[in-house]
């Protein structure tokens, strides 16, 4: 039976989120004058547009990934409040270079504004809803894909060249190390 890794739930704030993206929020709010705050989009290859529905499917979770040629990006549209976890990015030429449990921080998300990952870092690969039915959330990505992730629950990584085409990914065995689910608290 995997141990169980509960995380707290925190605001996404500017501060709070830094080390591992930035907010999509503009910079400022003039009364007189549209502003368009440019976001550190990156896209290695050709940039993608998605949407993805998440419904409600509980609070836990086994797998973290990270992505190295984009600043992956989410926006949600709509629907219930909804939480990401996610790790500060560790050394990207190293497989074995998994974050720390305890490193891994739950963020409840604004859906007034969106948020834009640092290239590597780790995240969940869904966002949580905290309700029923789901939520709507706009992904910016990129085309090809190379990513990592990691099963905590089964102790192994997966590294893909292109995580839609790549059918080998190389895998790593952490042999046993983790042995753990996340579990999201309210």
């Amino acid at each position: 039976m995997p141990r169980v890794h509960r995380l707290k739930i925190e605001p996404m704030t500017e501060e709070s989120f830094k080390p591992f993206g930035e907010l999509i929020d503009p910079k400022e709010r003039p009364s007189d004058h549209r502003v368009i705050s440019p976001i550190a989009f990156e896209a290695d290859g050709q940039g993608t547009l998605g949407v993805i529905w998440q419904p409600y499917e509980g609070l836990t979770f086994n797998q973290l990934e990270r992505h190295f040629a984009v600043t992956q990006s989410f926006v949600q549209l709509a629907g219930s409040p909804a939480v990401v976890a996610v790790a500060a990015p560790t050394d990207i030429d190293d497989p074995m270079a998994a974050p720390d449990p305890a490193d891994v921080r739950a963020f409840l998300i604004d859906p007034a504004k969106g948020y834009a990952l640092k290239r590597g870092t780790w995240h969940s690969l869904n966002r949580y809803i905290l309700a029923p039915p789901g939520a709507t959330f706009v992904i910016m990505n990129s085309n090809p894909n190379p990513t990592q992730i990691v099963d905590y629950q089964e102790s192994y990584g997966l590294t893909y060249s292109d995580l839609g085409s790549d059918e080998k990914p190389t895998r790593v065995d952490f042999k046993g190390k983790y042995d753990l689910v996340f579990e999201i608290g309210l």
